[in-house]
């Protein structure tokens, strides 16, 4: 018997980074650490061009296909697909191709579309529903990132356990320390960043309750006037003009700077030069940022669900009163002079060496093997 031949739908790897791509590209750095002995195809809607950095590890097919990615995925790649004997496929993102008789392995983050309706517009909601649930059904193996993901999944969709499995995702400790680097200072000249400041993490969207994460920060500026808000990440709300609507309400015209989305190369400088960072949220999937931010050294205020969670039961700058005053609470401890350092630090290196990329590539090996019936 030969080694496993895994199809990836990689299209998340595509144009600027996505939560998916980041998950994906994470896995692929971690196979490179390791003999597994699989045959990689990855698949890709656009060129050669389309693709920041080609992965070594496997053969790269481009549809070269401009047209929309939802109807090239299921009208154009399965026909790609089966050109390949292909052992099994990988889809990273929620969905499945359709007319695919090779056994599929499907990621499923997260569910915000079936638990926050109103932040879809009326059809993409049902798209993603649609697809999500198609998916759960005809996949051979389905997999998360958390257990209470794997929990929320396997009820909404009557997933069999059988059928699941967790994959946490990883931190890149190269990438992530705590140690500065002699960049770290030019890369935030060049965004407009000034110390010291508070760091908004990720996508802004209505679940992760901007409004009341502003009107935490400005109470925090009466004691705090020297602080800047920085807001790194895409603006995706429904209504993207409320936010800047906001902000002038409140007065912090001068003192939030919104950057929108950030290269990759930026993460670790703005994450290790924050005084603090801000994720919280009514419902999210693993949540990566408030990860990488404590590698940075840099204590996080988070929202309940994520797989901190689970790895730090006790963590201090937990927010389960999602209110401007309950997060605002939270932030003042985290800022206070002695509310980060010593046994906290130590303790949050010992949680982020358990999230590792290697590992979670060597489980989704595993996971392929057991759905190609190796």
């Amino acid at each position: 018997m030969g080694a496993v031949k895994v199809g990836v739908v990689a299209a998340e790897l595509e144009g600027p980074s996505t939560g998916v791509g980041r998950y994906l590209q994470g896995l692929l750095d971690g196979l490179e650490a390791w003999d597994h002995g699989v045959e990689w195809h990855l698949f890709f809607q656009g060129s050669a061009e389309t693709v920041p950095v080609l992965w070594p590890g496997g053969v790269s097919h481009f549809s070269n296909d401009s047209g929309n990615g939802v109807l090239w995925e299921h009208l154009r790649l399965p026909s790609e697909l089966a050109r390949l004997d292909l052992d099994v496929v990988f889809c990273p993102a929620y969905t499945v191709p359709f007319g695919v008789r090779t056994p599929l392995v499907v990621s499923i983050h997260d569910l915000s579309f079936e638990l926050l309706p109103h932040e879809f517009a009326f059809r993409e909601r049902w798209r993603r529903r649609f697809l999500a649930r198609r998916a759960a059904r005809l996949a051979t193996r389905v997999l998360t990132d958390t257990d209470h993901m794997a929990d929320l999944v396997g009820r909404r969709y009557q997933v069999p356990e059988g059928r699941m499995a967790v994959i946490p995702l990883g931190v890149d400790r190269a990438r992530f320390g705590e140690q500065p680097s002699i960049a770290d200072a030019r890369d935030l000249e060049r965004l407009g960043v000034r110390s010291p400041y508070l760091l908004w993490l990720g996508t802004v969207l209505e679940r992760r309750q901007p409004r009341q994460v502003l009107e935490a920060f400005r109470a925090l500026r009466t004691r705090r006037p020297d602080l800047q808000l920085v807001i790194a990440g895409a603006n995706r709300m429904r209504s993207p003009q409320r936010l800047g609507r906001w902000i002038r309400e409140l007065g912090l015209e001068g003192d939030t700077l919104e950057l929108g989305w950030v290269e990759e190369s930026c993460l670790a400088p703005l994450y290790r030069g924050a005084e603090a960072g801000v994720y919280v949220s009514r419902h999210e999937g693993f949540g990566l940022p408030p990860l990488e931010c404590l590698a940075c050294g840099t204590p996080v205020v988070v929202g309940t669900g994520l797989a901190l969670e689970g790895e730090w039961p006790a963590y201090p700058f937990r927010c389960r009163d999602l209110s401007a005053r309950g997060i605002g609470e939270i932030l003042e401890g985290a800022l206070a002079p002695d509310g980060w350092g010593g046994d906290m630090a130590e303790e949050a290196r010992r949680v982020i060496a358990h999230f590792d990329w290697v590992a979670s590539s060597r489980s989704l090996v595993a996971e392929l093997e057991k759905a190609a019936g190796r």
